[in-house]
């Protein structure tokens, strides 16, 4: 179905817009929900916290681009090398939209 396609095609994207972020030297390699979803923002990509988590959530668990810590309601995000690779083209990680598509 072409609703589950595209939302598909969101989640990858926002995935890459997250580990970009992540990747930027001005990150320091870790960022929050909140400036994630400052981030998302600038796209028109409107979401809640909880779903940034879940993605950041999803980011370490499925693929190993991230490491997560919650403290209270916050949950921050670290880049891996996998995750690095990835924004970097040496590797491509499923899941996740490859840099250079449509972004």
């Amino acid at each position: 179905m072409l609703t589950e396609d595209y939302a598909t095609w969101v989640d990858q994207n926002i995935r890459l817009i997250i580990l970009k972020d992540l990747a930027d030297p001005k990150s320091g390699g870790t960022t929050n929900t909140f400036l994630i979803q400052l981030s998302l923002e600038r796209f028109s990509y409107r979401k809640s916290r909880d779903y940034i988590r879940n993605q950041l959530l999803w980011l370490e668990s499925e693929v190993g681009a991230v490491r997560t810590r919650t403290e209270g309601t916050e949950t921050s995000a670290e880049i891996t090398r996998r995750g690095r690779d990835h924004v970097e083209r040496r590797t491509v990680l499923a899941g996740v939209q490859a840099p250079g598509d449509a972004e």
